[in-house]
């Protein structure tokens, strides 16, 4: 069975799939589709100018939880998945001691994963976004550039 309009509707916001949540949202309340309709009705001729708009303003109030690192040294960083860079820093302080120097954000790698040696299991960001309880959280040390 084909995947429905509210189904990728849904999908988009869970995998926080920002540009195809509001275009499905854009196609469903300009009445192009339905949400019961299958998604493959939903046409790749959009007004992608005032979809790239809503996406901007964040209308529909996603990805607010960014992840952001903090350089420890040479080639050794901590990784925090946060609202705003004040709260990594905040974060930062009261595990290390420390005040932030600089901060990142690599939202942007929310897919990567992340290979805790402890439990020998790897989680991308975005896994981890989603089991966290309370935010700014953090996420560990990695080691590279």
């Amino acid at each position: 069975m084909e995947q429905t309009v509210k189904e990728l509707l849904y999908d988009a916001i869970y995998y926080d799939e920002s540009l195809v949540a509001h275009a499905v949202y854009y196609a469903v309340q300009k009445g192009i589709v339905h949400l019961d309709e299958p998604a493959s009705r939903i046409p790749k001729e959009l007004d992608y100018t005032e979809i790239f708009k809503m996406r901007d303003e964040n209308y529909l109030q996603m990805c607010t939880i960014k992840l952001f690192t903090i350089p420890l040294e040479p080639k050794r960083h901590a990784l925090y998945l946060a609202e705003t860079e004040d709260a990594a820093r905040a974060k930062h302080h009261k595990i290390y001691g420390q005040l932030a120097q600089r901060i990142i954000d690599i939202s942007h790698r929310m897919d990567y994963p992340l290979f805790y040696e402890e439990t020998g299991l790897s989680k991308t960001f975005r896994e981890l976004k989603r089991e966290a309880v309370k935010f700014p959280y953090y996420a560990g040390e990695v080691l590279g550039r």
